[in-house]
């Protein structure tokens, strides 16, 4: 049994060859299966008539898995060849190469096996496109692959891109039979195949002239065996399945792929000797050919690229030795991580708008797994309060499955926004993943179309592709500005009104924060107008600009960036200092905000009512507290609050470690003014010489050791730790619980000698 598979240019003749082929096998008496893989399923129609017959794909996606069987899919052709077509999605939809590997998927679970037959042949689509047509090539289908080729250079170049394909997959077993020359009538046509394949190094196994009789059996509906046997082309295709037997038994006949490079194939097919010389776009005139002494530049910030007489690139500086020095990589500003994609970032933006529903075209594993998250954020985080009635955002999912990715999702998805529209919601978002990316499901067609049926809906397309856009950060900055769409640039400003944008989504206390915050403000006779995004509505939204100044949650990239284009966009004024954390903070804080709001006004009784509170909550702390030793390790900068706590509780800082990759310049210069000793690049080794020299009673960390030193009391440091005046007495209370324990819980000897 030998399987083979023919690749070439799409409309070189594959078809056509396959089925004559198959035809000339049968008449051999080889049990022969052509399986096309084409979406245009007419692979086979030579070998039944002119009939078309039920492809795979519609079958699959018309049939429930549990009725689908092989009968149906399988048609007795010229000779006995069993036919098969795997079929496609409408031209511009779907993804057809997926479509290829779905098909082989349902023709192996309904029982098709190669093995029924003596010869299986695929008539695959014009060029290895993408893993989908490359299934054929893979070692478990095709044992020996024939190129079809004429001598366009197209049709070369196909060619040889397959041979590409074909060693991409390759392992020590040479798989090309050779190539199948089907004659265009072009001037120096078979000079230029020929000399292709003394070039690849494979034989050309058939010339096929170019007959009318070709075209007598298409009209026909037949191959040439049938209507046409004493033809000259028809003899030709019995030699080659003379040559495909005697492959089946002796495969040391076939040969390596070896492509040829591109500038290769164009001084060979073309005659080209040089590449064409080229510019940059908008960079000048070309320099001379002769000299090269006419020079081009292409300007990017402080570089300038130019070519000097001898033709070769040379860089210079435009700007200080210090601008241009090359960073390291400690030197480069850092992001935290943040895991998940665009897709999931963008939904955590406009979930966040009540009274509007997300539409999801994804699979229902992506849907899942994102909306589970901002379900348990939301309803852990204080999204409904005793006693009200809250409805979460609709989240809707068009659940993809493996049809809508072969055949395309529009039609799900625009039946999910209507339905949405249908069920009552006046606001939609659209998102899509990264399948609906990948075949080309345009959300913002999907988008104006809902729009036409539904007059003065707002059905806003977020244009996000899951990983294709980019990561998390990338999909919530975007998922921002389709929300910021729905601002009303008219309102104008009124005072006693403030926006807070910037809270963290999936922080379990940024409730409890904003009423912390809230509480300020009210003291200060403000309100918040809208959070954004934060349990917020559509009217808020609109209404954003009343708002006399924005206040920033927190002071990261990502609301950076938010702050960035809000004020690019709609001209707004931000506060800039982030929600305060301890009290030193705070009072600055609440100092810089009154002088920016109300200039003149006393708040003199707030800031002293504050620390009283904290004072009496200090004291209450620190005869458990008062001498103890600790050691400081941190990964992050704001650390201010915790070294003002630690000093006001009476205890003594030992040393504090940094790493460089987190901490800024500015952040350093502070620590160095301190009265303890910092160290830069501190790591767990450091820590555990540091516990046995430096004997800390407390050790706090990001995190908490895997390996923790004996003798010494660990805590973390709050990832999100409270916002306001009291933040440190949070901290002292754990402590002073923490510090009275045994350092070794009794429960850990189980029972042995505790001595």
């Amino acid at each position: 049994m030998i399987q083979i598979a023919l690749y070439g240019k799409g409309g070189i003749g594959k078809s056509t060859v396959s089925a004559n082929l198959s035809a000339a096998l049968a008449d051999l008496k080889k049990r022969v299966l052509q399986v096309g893989c084409d979406p245009k399923h007419d692979s086979t129609r030579l070998l039944l008539g002119g009939a078309g017959i039920p492809t795979v794909l519609d079958y699959m996606r018309e049939t429930p898995l549990e009725a689908q069987q092989l009968e149906a899919l399988v048609f007795e052709g010229y000779g006995g060849t069993a036919c098969v077509e795997a079929g496609g999605p409408k031209p511009g939809i779907g993804c057809a190469g997926r479509g290829i590997l779905s098909s082989f998927e349902v023709l192996k679970r309904l029982g098709l096996r190669a093995s029924s037959f003596d010869v299986v042949l695929y008539d695959v689509l014009g060029d290895v496109v993408c893993g989908g047509f490359a299934v054929p090539l893979r070692k478990e289908y095709a044992d020996a692959v024939f190129l079809v080729t004429s001598g366009e250079y197209m049709a070369l170049y196909a060619a040889n891109n397959i041979l590409r394909g074909i060693r991409n997959f390759e392992d020590a077993a040479p798989r090309v039979a050779g190539i199948i020359f089907n004659r265009r009538g072009l001037f120096a046509e078979e000079e230029r195949v020929f000399a292709f394949a003394r070039a690849v190094g494979l034989p050309v196994l058939a010339s096929i002239p170019r007959d009318e009789v070709f075209s007598q059996a298409e009209k026909a509906g037949k191959t040439l065996a049938e209507v046409f046997p004493a033809s000259a082309p028809a003899c030709i295709f019995r030699e080659l399945a003379a040559y495909v037997e005697t492959l089946e038994k002796d495969r040391s006949l076939l040969h390596p792929a070896n492509p040829l490079g591109d500038l290769e194939l164009e001084a060979l097919v073309l005659g080209k000797r040089e590449p064409a010389r080229i510019k940059p776009f908008g960079t000048g005139p070309v320099p001379d050919e002769k000299t090269g002494t006419e020079p081009y530049s292409l300007d990017q910030g402080n570089v300038r690229s130019t070519k000097t007489p001898s033709g070769i690139p040379e860089t210079k500086s435009t700007g200080t030795p210090e601008e241009v020095s090359t960073l390291s990589p400690n030197a480069l500003p850092s992001r935290p991580p943040l895991y998940g994609c665009a897709f999931s970032g963008a939904v955590t933006a406009t979930f966040q708008v009540n009274d509007a529903a997300t539409v999801l075209h994804g699979p229902r594993s992506c849907t899942h797994i994102t909306a589970d998250a901002l379900a348990c954020s939301f309803l852990r985080g204080g999204g409904i309060n005793a006693g009200e009635v809250k409805q979460i955002p609709g989240l809707l999912t068009t659940d993809m499955e493996e049809k809508d990715v072969i055949f395309g999702g529009l039609e799900k998805l625009e039946s999910k926004i209507e339905e949405a529209l249908s069920a009552g919601w006046k606001t939609v978002f659209v998102v899509n993943t990264c399948p609906g990316g990948i075949i080309g499901d345009d959300i913002k067609e999907a988008a104006s179309r809902a729009r036409i049926r539904f007059p003065g809906a707002r059905v806003i397309p977020v244009p996000v592709e899951g990983v294709l856009t980019g990561d998390f950060s990338t999909g919530l900055l975007e998922g921002y500005k389709r929300v910021a769409d729905l601002i009303d640039p008219s309102v104008k400003p009124e005072k006693g009104l403030v926006n807070i944008i910037g809270e963290k989504s999936f922080s379990l206390r940024e409730e409890e924060h904003f009423h912390t915050i809230e509480g300020l403000l009210k003291r200060m006779g403000y309100r918040v107008n809208c959070r954004f995004l934060k349990r917020a509505d559509t009217i808020s939204i609109r209404s954003f600009k009343k708002a006399e100044i924005n206040l920033i949650a927190c002071d990261d990239p990502e609301t950076r960036d938010l702050q960035a284009y809000l004020s690019g966009r709609f001209g707004l004024e931000f506060f800039e200092l982030p929600f305060p954390v301890g009290f030193r903070e705070s009072s600055l804080w609440v100092k810089a905000l009154a002088a920016r709001l109300l200039p003149g006004k006393d708040l003199s009784s707030l800031l002293q009512e504050q620390e009283e509170v904290y004072k009496a909550g200090i004291r209450k702390y620190t005869s458990h507290l008062s001498g103890k030793r600790v050691l400081l390790v941190s990964y992050t900068e704001d650390i201010g609050w915790i070294l003002d706590t630690i000093r006001d509780l009476g205890m003594e800082i030992v040393k504090v470690g940094v790493s460089p990759s987190f901490f800024g310049k500015k952040s350093l210069e502070l620590l160095s003014c301190e009265d303890f000793p910092v160290e830069r690049n501190y790591t767990d080794e450091k820590r555990a010489r540091d516990v046995r020299s430096l004997m800390p009673d407390l050790v706090l960390s990001n995190y908490a050791p895997s390996v923790p030193e004996d003798g010494v009391h660990y805590d973390t440091i709050p990832f999100s730790p409270q916002v306001g005046f009291l933040s440190g007495l949070e901290l002292a209370k754990r402590w002073s619980t923490l510090l009275r324990l045994p350092v070794v819980e009794g429960w850990k000897y189980d029972g042995g000698d505790e001595s």
